[in-house]
C-alpha cells in the first residue's frame, strides 16, 4: 500500500519540501462541533488533507493537494474521487477505509489555482477547491473573508493580540516504545490557538505576498499543525460571523514536536485568503456561484 505524507518545512531562511506516506493538529483540542464546515479529505490508503466549506459544494484546500491529486507522478496511480468527511470523529478503519461509507461525500472534480507552481513552493499560490458531488446538507458553510482583512486584524506594526485557529484532522504526533516510532492518526477534527508571527522579513528573513505566518505550541493547550493538516481552515480566534471566516489555508512549517517526537510545528506557513488574487479566482469559480 502507498501513503504519501505532504511535508513542507520553512526553517531559518531554508526551504525545503519532501514527500513521505500522508499526513492533524499536534496537541490542542478535538473540536467538536465547533467548527463544522471544517472538513477531512482523505484518498483511502494514499493520503488525506483538510479543508474548508465555502460553498454548499465546494470547499478550500491547499492547491499541493489539489495539484497532487490530479498528477500523482505515478503511472499506475490515478485518483478519481476523494472521500470527504465532516464528522468531528471520523471513523476510518486500519487501511483508511471509511467504516460507514454511507456517510461520507464523494468529490469527483477539484481545480488548482492557475498561479500554483509546484516547483515554486512555498513561494506561490497555494489554492485548490474541491466540488462535492452532491451539496452538504444540515451545515453552514464558512464564511469568505473581506478584502484585506487580514492586514484589518494584525495592524500595521505586527503586533497584535488577536489570536488564531487552525483547525483539521490528520497525524497527531507519534506512538513511542516497542520499536520504530507510529505516526499516530486519530481522525479527529482538533483545533489549535495559534499567534500571529510576522513573515515580512524581520524574522524569517524570506516572504511571500501570500504568506500568514502563525506560531503553533505544540502542547494540549495550544496545538500546532501537523501533515494533513494541509488546506485546513485559519481562522480568527472569536465568536459571530468573524469566527467563521476563513482568512487562510495551512500548507506547511518549521516542525519540532511536542516532547521531543516528530511532528507539531514551531511555525505555521498559511496562505491568505483575503487577496484580490485568491478572492477573484473563488468567486469568477462557475461551479463556486452555481
Amino acid at each position: 500500500m502507498r501513503r504519501f505524507l505532504f511535508t513542507v518545512a520553512l526553517a531559518l531562511g531554508m526551504i525545503a519540501t519532501t514527500a513521505l506516506p500522508v499526513a492533524a493538529i499536534t496537541g490542542g483540542q478535538p473540536d467538536g462541533n465547533g467548527h463544522p464546515y471544517g472538513a477531512l479529505l482523505l484518498v483511502p490508503g494514499v493520503t488525506f488533507c483538510s479543508g474548508t466549506l465555502i460553498d454548499e459544494d465546494v470547499i478550500l484546500t491547499a492547491g499541493h493537494c489539489t495539484d497532487f491529486w490530479s498528477n500523482t507522478g505515478d503511472p499506475d496511480l490515478t485518483i478519481d474521487e476523494v472521500l470527504v468527511s465532516f464528522e468531528p470523529q471520523a471513523e476510518v478503519d486500519a487501511d483508511w477505509n471509511p467504516v460507514h461509507p454511507e456517510d461520507w461525500y464523494v468529490a469527483s472534480s477539484w481545480t488548482t489555482h492557475p498561479l500554483y507552481v509546484s516547483n515554486d513552493w512555498p513561494f506561490t499560490f497555494d489554492y485548490g477547491l474541491v466540488y462535492l458531488d452532491e451539496n452538504v446538507v444540515g451545515i453552514e458553510p464558512a464564511n469568505l473573508p473581506e478584502l484585506g482583512l487580514v492586514n484589518d486584524l494584525i495592524g500595521e506594526n505586527g503586533q497584535t493580540p488577536n489570536r488564531f485557529v487552525d483547525v483539521g484532522y490528520g497525524q497527531n504526533g507519534v506512538t513511542v516504545g516497542g520499536g520504530p516510532p507510529q505516526r499516530n492518526f486519530t481522525w479527529t477534527r482538533k483545533v489549535a490557538v495559534e499567534r500571529y508571527r510576522p513573515g515580512n522579513g524581520s524574522v524569517s528573513g524570506i516572504f511571500h505576498p501570500t504568506w500568514f505566518i502563525t506560531g503553533s505550541v505544540p502542547s494540549d493547550q495550544h496545538g500546532g499543525g501537523c501533515g494533513g493538516d494541509s488546506g485546513s481552515g485559519i481562522l480568527p480566534y472569536a465568536t459571530g460571523a468573524l469566527g467563521d471566516t476563513v482568512l487562510a489555508v495551512h500548507t506547511g512549517g518549521y516542525r519540532l514536536g511536542k516532547n521531543g517526537v516528530i511532528c507539531g510545528r514551531i511555525t505555521s506557513l498559511n496562505h491568505r485568503v483575503d487577496i484580490p488574487e485568491v478572492l477573484d479566482w473563488i468567486n469568477a469559480d462557475a461551479q463556486f456561484q452555481d
